[in-house]
């Protein structure tokens, strides 16, 4: 699931425009500049934040030869939707987001949710609102509005002929793309991409991959792209496969402190056990194992569970 989540936010950072403009449905729009995606005290990071712009026709008076074009800007807040949740709770989500983005700034912010478990019935991009403010008859309130695009609801051969060519690669996503044929002629238009590198050409074919192998795909279409050696000039397979060793060994050393701990002490709270492999640092992993390793009694055990439990809650 990470390799997933990291191929559609690959193919985001390289062509934001092109994710704008589908969600919008408004080829005007251009990508100003990349903004923060972090938002700490939210708990996570959006998937994409961009400062963007549209061209306006300005009001000029009547003498004018023409009217002015001028551009409006906001900040285009991009999530990829794919936890399984009810709709009041993602706009409750999106509505949290566009606050502290536009606290941020103080610039208004226009939210585009791609949703990855979309209805195959329903339209591909739609405007969604929940109002969550209380007002009097007649009167405005408070409420959250964002653009729903939902890639469920276009058929693969509708993708490959009608979404921009930064999306083929995430036919298995559509209504019907999770098949061997469907992958087998996105790999092909992605190969005759002129307009793309050789290395950018094979990172798209590795997010094809990706994909398909997360909807469960017999992928046997990618062996004659994908070869080994192929694999290895994507900048994008060596960052995923050297994410899954790093992960593969965290884990490892969280299970031998669990051991030791539950050998020493008879039981770890569940909770401890879950943070403990949940987390990533290595380094700090590699410690606790030495110290772990060195206890001599079960006091000592109790001492260096408080010390993972502070460290893991700050």
């Amino acid at each position: 699931m990470e390799s997933f989540d990291q191929s559609l936010k690959y193919l985001l950072h390289q062509e934001p425009t092109s994710f704008v403009r589908f969600g919008l449905g408004d080829a005007t729009v251009r990508v100003v500049s990349p903004l923060p995606i972090g938002l700490p005290s939210r708990g996570r990071d959006v998937d994409g934040s961009y400062l963007i712009g549209w061209p306006v026709a300005a009001a000029q008076p009547d003498d004018a030869a023409e009217p002015a074009a001028v551009e409006e800007q906001a900040v285009a807040h991009i999530e990829f939707h794919r936890r399984h949740q009810s709709l009041e709770e993602l706009a409750v989500d999106v509505a949290e987001a566009q606050i502290r983005l536009y606290r941020r700034g103080g610039i208004q912010v226009l939210s585009l949710v791609w949703d990855l478990y979309g209805a195959a019935h329903g339209p591909v991009t739609e405007l969604r609102t929940l109002p969550y403010g209380r007002a009097r008859k007649g009167e405005p309130r408070s409420q959250c509005v964002y653009h729903r695009v939902n890639l469920r609801a276009l058929g693969w051969k509708e993708l490959l002929a009608e979404a921009p060519p930064v999306l083929w690669p995430l036919v298995a996503l559509t209504r019907d793309g999770a098949r061997d044929e469907a992958v087998h002629e996105a790999a092909d238009a992605i190969e005759a991409r002129a307009d793309l590198s050789h290395a950018r050409r094979t990172d798209h074919l590795v997010v094809l991959w990706f994909v398909a192998e997360a909807e469960d795909v017999p992928v046997q279409a990618m062996r004659a792209y994908l070869t080994e050696e192929r694999l290895m000039e994507s900048t994008l397979y060596k960052s995923a496969f050297d994410k899954g060793a790093a992960k593969g060994e965290a884990k490892a050393q969280a299970d031998v402190i669990i051991q030791i701990l539950v050998r020493r002490l008879g039981r770890l709270d569940a909770t401890v056990r879950e943070q403990l492999r949940g987390t990533s640092d290595l380094a700090m992993l590699s410690m606790w194992v030495g110290q772990a390793l060195d206890l001599t009694d079960d006091e000592q055990a109790r001492r260096l569970v408080e010390k993972i439990e502070k460290a893991l809650a700050a």
